[in-house]
C-alpha cells in the first residue's frame, strides 16, 4: 500500500501538468479567404494558428472568412483541444464557423463603421474569456465595445461605454456551442476595456478587473459558480490619460496588476486575491519621449521581472530590487524596419506563452511577433529579439488575451519544454494590391500601387450614399501619393481606384477624427 501511495504521489503531478491548456490554441491575423485561393497574391491570406500542445509549438495556416483586427480571444478544453474563438463581432466555433447565436457581439460603432465583421473589433485586450467556476462545459466571455462622442468631449471621441458579458454553452449542439446570452450589460461607464483577470484566493473563483476611462476608478468584477456574484468599485492611484490604454497584466501568482500609459508611466499594484482590492502603489517611470498612443506590460514567468513597452522602446524592471525604478533596462529601441517597406514593425501588446515566451504582435500589417526569449534572465540575458517569430499570414496588432488559468491548480505557468517547430513556418512571397492606410484614417491616408499603370490611376472616396468626397490622381508611373483628408468627417467610405477605364482595386476606408 505504501508503494502504490508513492507512485501517485510521483504520477498524479505529471498527469495533471497537462492538463489545464485553456490558452494552448492561439488564433490571429488579418485577412480572410480570398476570392482567387489559387493566386500567388493570396500566399499571405489567412490566419495563423498557434498549437502549444503535444511540447512543441506548431504554426500553421487556416484560410477562413475570419478577421483579426486588435481584438482577440479563444478558448480551449482543459487537453488543449480549441473549443471556440472570438474576433470582438462574433463567435466562432473550433471549425470556423460563427457558432450558433454568435454574430452581433459588441453593437455599436464597431459595426456601423464596418470594422465589424469585416476586420474584427478594434480593442486592445477588448476580450476575456472565462470558464465558469465548477462547470466542464459553460464560459462566461467578457468584452468591451466602441461608441462615438458627440464631440462636446474631446477625450472621448472614441470610447468604450460598455463590458459586456456573452454566455456560452460548450454542451450545445452536440459540442459545438451555443451562446445562450449575449451582449448582457456588466459595466456601464466610460471605460478603457483593458480587461484583465485573476483567479480568486479560494482557487475556485475569478477576479475581472477593468478601469473607468479617466480617473482614478476601477471595476471589479467577482465571477463565482452561481455568475457574475457582483460588481465593486475602488479609488486609488493616480487619474488615468484618457488618451492613452493601459493594457494591464497580473503577475503569474496573482500578487500584482500592472498597467501602463504614456501620462501615469507605469503602475505597479499590490493585489489582494481574497477581497479583490488593489494597494501599495510603486509608479516606475518608462518612456515619456514615445509617440505612439498605447504600450503594455507582462511579467515574467517568475514574477520577478516586469517588462513595459511602448511603440518604440521595451524595458524591464526588476521588482526584487531594493530600488525598482534604478533597475530599469532598455533592452530594445524599434528599429525602423518596415515590411514591404510600408509597414512598421513597431511594438505592440505582450502576452506571456504557454512555452515561457514573451510575444509582442507590431503594430500594423506584418507576418512577425517580438519574442522575448528567456523572460526570466536579468536584463539583455532575456534575449529580446525584434520580428524573432515569423508568422505564415500577416497579422495587425493581433495577439489573444489570456488570465494565468493554471494558477491555484498546483501547476507552473508555462513550460519551458515546448520547442518551436521550424519547418512549420515556411517563407512566403508578400501578398500584392492597393494598400490604403492607415484605417482607420485621420486627416490623410496614403496610396500604395502594387505596379506600375501605363495611363495612371485615379483614386475615388465615396460616402454611403455614393457622393465623391475625395479624388486623387496618380501620374503615369507613380506608385506612392499621400491624399489630405482635412474635411472628410468621420464616417464609413468606400474608395475605387481606376486605371483608365479599369477598376483595378476597390476597398472601405474608416475616418476617425
Amino acid at each position: 500500500m505504501k508503494i502504490f501511495k508513492i507512485i501517485i504521489l510521483v504520477l498524479t503531478p505529471a498527469i495533471l501538468l497537462g492538463q489545464v491548456k485553456h490558452d494552448y490554441i492561439w488564433i490571429m491575423g488579418d485577412n480572410g479567404e480570398p476570392s482567387f485561393p489559387n493566386e500567388p497574391s493570396a500566399t499571405r491570406y489567412g490566419v495563423n494558428i498557434f498549437d502549444f500542445n503535444g511540447s512543441e509549438l506548431n504554426i500553421t495556416r487556416k484560410y477562413q472568412d475570419t478577421d483579426f483586427y486588435l481584438t482577440n480571444a479563444s478558448m480551449s478544453d482543459t487537453s488543449g483541444n480549441l473549443l471556440f474563438f472570438t474576433n470582438g463581432c462574433k463567435v466562432f466555433q473550433a471549425d470556423g464557423e460563427v457558432m450558433e447565436n454568435g454574430n452581433g457581439l459588441n453593437p455599436g460603432a464597431a459595426w456601423s463603421f464596418g470594422l465589424c465583421p469585416q476586420n474584427g473589433a478594434p480593442l486592445f485586450k477588448g476580450s476575456l474569456i472565462l470558464p465558469l467556476p465548477g462547470s466542464n462545459s459553460t464560459y462566461y466571455y467578457f468584452h468591451g465595445t466602441l461608441a462615438l462622442g458627440d464631440g462636446s468631449d474631446p477625450d472621448y471621441t472614441v470610447y468604450q461605454n460598455h463590458l459586456y458579458l456573452t454566455i456560452i454553452d460548450m454542451s450545445a449542439n452536440n459540442g459545438l456551442g451555443k451562446v445562450v446570452l449575449k451582449n448582457d450589460p456588466v459595466v456601464t461607464d466610460t471605460l478603457f476595456g483593458d480587461l484583465q483577470a485573476v483567479r480568486h484566493a479560494n482557487g475556485e473563483d475569478w477576479w475581472l478587473v477593468t478601469s473607468k476611462g479617466n480617473g482614478n476608478r476601477y471595476f471589479h468584477v467577482l465571477l463565482t459558480k452561481d455568475g457574475v456574484a457582483g460588481v465593486f468599485e475602488q479609488e486609488i492611484g493616480p487619474a488615468a490619460d484618457p488618451f492613452f490604454l493601459a493594457n494591464p497584466a497580473f503577475s503569474p501568482d496573482g500578487t500584482r496588476y500592472a498597467r501602463y500609459d504614456r501620462g501615469n508611466q507605469a503602475l505597479v499594484f499590490r493585489f489582494d486575491r481574497e477581497t479583490g482590492l488593489l494597494g501599495d502603489l510603486v509608479q516606475l517611470e518608462a518612456d515619456t519621449t514615445s509617440q505612439g498612443f498605447d504600450g503594455s506590460v507582462a511579467f515574467s514567468p517568475s514574477g520577478r521581472f516586469l517588462y513595459v513597452n511602448s511603440f518604440e522602446r521595451l524595458y524591464q524592471f526588476d521588482l526584487e530590487a531594493a530600488d525598482i525604478q534604478s533597475s530599469r533596462v532598455l533592452l530594445g529601441e524599434y528599429d525602423g524596419y518596415k515590411y514591404l517597406d510600408i509597414f512598421p514593425a513597431s511594438f505592440g501588446m505582450m502576452q506571456l506563452a504557454p512555452d515561457c515566451k514573451i510575444y509582442m504582435p507590431t503594430n500594423s500589417a506584418t507576418p512577425f511577433y517580438h519574442v522575448i526569449q528567456y523572460p526570466d534572465r536579468k536584463g539583455h540575458a532575456c534575449g529580446f529579439e525584434q520580428r524573432g517569430l515569423p508568422l505564415i499570414a500577416t497579422n495587425a496588432g493581433s495577439i489573444p488575451n489570456f488570465p494565468n488559468y493554471r494558477l491555484g491548480t498546483g501547476h507552473p505557468v508555462c513550460d519551458s519544454t515546448i520547442q518551436l517547430v521550424v519547418h512549420s513556418v515556411p517563407v512566403l512571397p508578400p501578398r500584392a494590391e492597393v494598400l490604403v492606410y492607415p484605417n482607420p484614417a485621420g486627416n490623410y491616408v496614403t496610396i500604395e500601387m502594387p505596379q506600375v499603370l501605363a495611363s495612371g490611376g485615379e483614386w475615388s472616396l465615396y460616402n454611403a450614399v455614393g457622393q465623391r468626397v475625395a479624388l486623387q490622381r496618380m501620374a503615369r508611373g507613380a506608385m506612392r501619393v499621400e491624399v489630405a483628408l482635412p474635411d472628410v468627417p468621420p464616417g464609413l467610405y468606400f474608395w475605387e481606384m481606376r486605371g483608365g477605364a479599369q477598376m483595378v482595386d476597390s476597398g472601405k476606408l474608416i475616418v476617425l477624427k
